[in-house]
C-alpha cells in the first residue's frame, strides 16, 4: 500500500464495525473442545480451494481427524496450500494467525506450534477477544448452524431462515411434526402450512430475531413466479397426501412441487413486507465445489424488488461473479443494498474493483462493507484486515483523482463498515 492508502487505513481502522453474516456458534461456551486447528479451519473456504487445488475429499478427512498426528495431517494438504496460499482463503488464514498468534504464516515449520497456542486460546472468551479487542466488531448478526433463539447479546443478533416451509433441509427431521408438536397445530392444507409460518416467524421476532435470509440458490433459482392460490393449494395437497401414504410422517420431510414454493415465498415475502423486515438473500458464489452459480444471478430477483417495496432486500457477496447486476439492481431500486460480505476473500481484486464501481455507480448509504461470512471466529480478523485494506485502497485513489476529500472518504468509510449495516438491519421497522 501506499503512504497515502496506510495513513487512511489506519483511521479506518479506528472505525467500530457492524458485521453483516456470520456462522459463528452463538455464544461462548459452545467453543469448548473444539481446540484442534485444522478441524476447525478447514470447515469451509480453504478446504474448497484445497479440492479445487487437487486435494481429494478422503485427504481432506484426513486432515480434518483430530485422532491422526497433527503434523502428519499437514503434510497431506501442504502442497496444495501452497497453491491456496494467496487466494483470498490463504491470505486471509495467514493474516489471522499472525495477528492472532504471533505466527507469520502457516507451513511445515510452524504448524505444530500453531496448533499449541489454537489449542490453549479457542475456547470460551476466544469470541469476545477477536470479534471485540483485536476486531473492533461492535455487534456481528449471525446465521449460526446452532440453536433456535439463542446468542449472545454483546456481541450478536440472529436472522432466521424460513426455507424450510419451501424445501424442508434434508438434515430437518420431519419439520410437519415438529411444527405440530412445538406450536400445539395441526397441518394439513396449505393454509395450515402458511398459518404456521407466521406463527414460527411471530416466535422468532419475538424472541429476538432481527430480519430474514434465504440460501435457496444452493437447492433451485431465486426466480420466483406469482402462482394462483388454487394451484398452490392443490399442490400441496397432493404432496401431502404422497407423503403420508409413503409412510413418510415421522421420518423424512415434505417433498413440495416448485410452483408450491413459489407461492409459498410470495407469501413470506408479503407478511415480511407488512412488517418492513430487510431479507439478507444469498446471491452470486456458491460456498464448496458444487452448485449451479447461475441459480443465484440477482437478475432472478428482480420481479420481488417491485413487488415488496417494504422489505430491504440484502445481496450478499456482492452477488460475484454478478457484482455488475448488483450495482444495477441498487442503483434502481430503493429497497436494494450490496452487501459486501464474504466478497474480500473470495476475490480481493474482484472486491476492491467492485466497490471502485458501486462508488461510481450506486449511492454510497446502499453499500455495507463487510460480513466476515465464517464459521470459526479467527478467520473473521484476516478477512477484515482484508476489507479495510481494500477500502482503504479505493478511497484513497478516489482522493487522488480528486473526487473526494480526506474527510468525505473517511465519512463513506464509516457509512460503509457501521452506519449503513445499522441502518438497514438493525434499526429494523415491525408492524
Amino acid at each position: 500500500m501506499d503512504a497515502d492508502s496506510l495513513t487512511l487505513l489506519r483511521e479506518i481502522e479506528s472505525i467500530p464495525v457492524i458485521d453483516t453474516h456470520e456462522h459463528l456458534v452463538h455464544c461462548e461456551e459452545l467453543l469448548e473442545g473444539r481446540d484442534d486447528i485444522l478441524q476447525e479451519y478447514l470447515i469451509h473456504y480453504m478446504s474448497s480451494d484445497l479440492i479445487s487445488a487437487g486435494l481429494r475429499t478422503d485427504e481432506l478427512e484426513f486432515a480434518r481427524d483430530r485422532s491422526k498426528p497433527l503434523l502428519e495431517r499437514w503434510t497431506v494438504v501442504e502442497s496444495c496450500w501452497e497453491f491456496c496460499r494467496h487466494t483470498g482463503y490463504g491470505r486471509a488464514i495467514d493474516e489471522s494467525v499472525r495477528g492472532i498468534y504471533g505466527i507469520d504464516r502457516v507451513d511445515s515449520s510452524t504448524i505444530e506450534e500453531l496448533g499449541s497456542r489454537f489449542k490453549l486460546l479457542n475456547k470460551p472468551g476466544h469470541l469476545k477477544r477477536v470479534l471485540k479487542d483485536l476486531c473492533n466488531i461492535e455487534l456481528s448478526v449471525i446465521d449460526p448452524w446452532t440453536g433456535r433463539f439463542e446468542y449472545d447479546s454483546e456481541l450478536f443478533r440472529r436472522v432466521w431462515q424460513p426455507q424450510n416451509y419451501l424445501i424442508p433441509l434434508p438434515y430437518e427431521s420431519d419439520v410437519i411434526t415438529w411444527l405440530e408438536n412445538t406450536y400445539r397445530i395441526t397441518i394439513r392444507t396449505l393454509e395450515d402450512w402458511l398459518n404456521a409460518f407466521e406463527i414460527e416467524l411471530n416466535d422468532n421476532l419475538s424472541n429476538g430475531v432481527i430480519g430474514l435470509k434465504s440460501v435457496l440458490a444452493y437447492y433451485r433459482p431465486i426466480r420466483f413466479r406469482r402462482v394462483p392460490r388454487e394451484d398452490a393449494a392443490r399442490g400441496f395437497r397432493e404432496a401431502f397426501k404422497d407423503w403420508e401414504e409413503a409412510g413418510h410422517r415421522g421420518r423424512f420431510n415434505i417433498v413440495l412441487p416448485d410452483y408450491v414454493q413459489d407461492y409459498v415465498m410470495h407469501h413470506i415475502l408479503s407478511v415480511a413486507n407488512e412488517k418492513g423486515l430487510f431479507f439478507q438473500f444469498h446471491t452470486g458464489l456458491l460456498e464448496g465445489n458444487r452448485g449451479v452459480v447461475s441459480n443465484s444471478n440477482p437478475e432472478l430477483l428482480e420481479e420481488l424488488f417491485l413487488l415488496y417495496p417494504e422489505i430491504s432486500f440484502d445481496l450478499f457477496h456482492i452477488s460475484y461473479p454478478y457484482q455488475s447486476i448488483a450495482s444495477a439492481m441498487a442503483k434502481t431500486y430503493p429497497n436494494v443494498y450490496i452487501d459486501m460480505c464474504w466478497s474480500h476473500i473470495i476475490s480481493p481484486s474482484a472486491a476492491r474493483n467492485a466497490l471502485n464501481d458501486f462508488l461510481d455507480a450506486v449511492p454510497y448509504n446502499k453499500i455495507m462493507g463487510f460480513g466476515g461470512d465464517y464459521g470459526f471466529v479467527d478467520g473473521i480478523y484476516g478477512h477484515l484486515k482484508i476489507a479495510r485494506e481494500n477500502i482503504a485502497r479505493v478511497l484513497s485513489n478516489k482522493i487522488c483523482e480528486g473526487m473526494m476529500s480526506c474527510s468525505e472518504a473517511l465519512r463513506i468509510a464509516e457509512r460503509l463498515l457501521h452506519d449503513n449495516p445499522v441502518q438497514v438491519l438493525l434499526d429494523r421497522r415491525s408492524g
